[in-house]
């Protein structure tokens, strides 16, 4: 008797710790959200005036690897596995944050009149494609060095024949202080901007080579 009674009361504690962790649930931890910086610079620069030979570009969208389709915030060890960090994401997907970033960055060139998108009536003059190829943090075997890596393959293209004008890759590597989300996003931030530095440079050269229409 006293065993069966044992067993009951054991089962209606089992009951009732049960309800009290639904009711008083243990919260999840906050998910830290990143993106990458506006150009602050840009508000306060003088604005540059456009240059009579400026055109305008249109950005098609830019494709993605399927392991760089989601916003989680990827990293990859030296033995090329891919992982994203926990708690932590990207505030949209890295192909819409760096066609955005673009957009922004390019506008400023003096050789560029306007930069659009797809589907606008803008009668563009270039169009410029793109793959991304990296987008993450990569670490060593000892963690001693690890690096954001932002990798991009574009395409400079003429509307009016579709001919490929010129292709270049750019790949930028910024050292993170540590293996983490919050560091990572720094470094990939500070790729970025060095990797549009380099391609509105690579942009404004090959204008200028254009012949005259």
């Amino acid at each position: 008797m006293k065993n069966k009674q044992f067993l009951l009361w054991t089962i209606l504690a089992t009951i009732w710790l049960s309800g009290c962790s639904i009711i008083n649930p243990t919260p999840s931890p906050a998910i830290d959200v990143y993106t990458l910086s506006q150009l602050m610079e840009t508000s306060t620069a003088p604005t540059r005036m456009k240059d009579a030979k400026a055109m305008i570009l249109e950005l098609s969208p830019i494709r993605s690897p399927q392991g760089l389709l989601g916003t989680g915030i990827v990293y990859r060890d030296m033995d090329y596995g891919f992982n994203s960090y926990a708690y932590s994401r990207w505030s949209d997907n890295p192909s819409k944050l760096l066609s955005s970033y673009l957009q922004q960055s390019l506008d400023q060139s003096p050789l560029i009149s306007a930069v659009v998108q797809v589907g606008t009536r803008a009668n563009a003059d270039l169009v410029l494609e793109s793959t991304l190829v990296d987008f993450s943090h990569h670490l060593q075997a000892d963690e001693t060095k690890t690096t954001g890596v932002v990798s991009v393959i574009f395409y400079l293209i003429d509307p009016t024949d579709k001919k490929l004008i010129a292709s270049k890759q750019f790949t930028k590597e910024v050292i993170a202080d540590q293996s983490n989300a919050k560091q990572a996003t720094m470094a990939i931030n500070k790729a970025s901007k060095l990797m549009v530095n380099d391609l509105q440079m690579w942009l404004e050269q090959a204008i200028r080579n254009l012949p005259e229409k």
